[in-house]
């Protein structure tokens, strides 16, 4: 079901914004790259469900997000993982920890919500 969470304007380049869809916390990115579209990831890391917006450290650049709590890096548009817990709170461990950190989890993508910008407004589909 089609929702409308706001004018494509409100959203500022390259800052994540939070946003309540449904009940869930989601972030919605607005990428310099290109500013006339957004990428909508659910705020919550798929390896131990905690905050990517907020932690010790964490953050966003260049398209990627990455979870304040255990380094994980997500592509915001697709939700792909691109490294699995590679350390704790922004400090890289060995590598040699990862298996431990990562809780016998493998490496899941973000959920992501297919995002259209309507006449200037942001369209979600939930």
């Amino acid at each position: 079901m089609p929702t409308s969470i706001g004018p494509l304007a409100d959203f500022a380049l390259d800052k994540p914004t939070q946003v309540s869809i449904g009940g869930e916390g989601y972030l919605v990115i607005r990428r310099s790259q290109s500013p006339d579209e957004v990428c909508v990831v659910r705020d919550r890391c798929p390896h131990a469900g905690l905050s990517l917006s907020r932690g010790p450290r964490g953050g966003y650049a260049d398209g990627v997000i990455t979870c304040p709590w255990h380094n994980s890096s997500f592509d915001v548009c697709s939700g792909a993982n691109l490294d699995w817990t590679p350390g704790f709170a922004g400090i890289t461990a060995p590598s040699w920890s990862r298996r431990l950190i990562a809780m016998g989890k493998s490496p899941a993508p973000l959920t992501v919500l297919a995002t259209t910008v309507l006449d200037g407004v942001v369209v979600v589909d939930d």
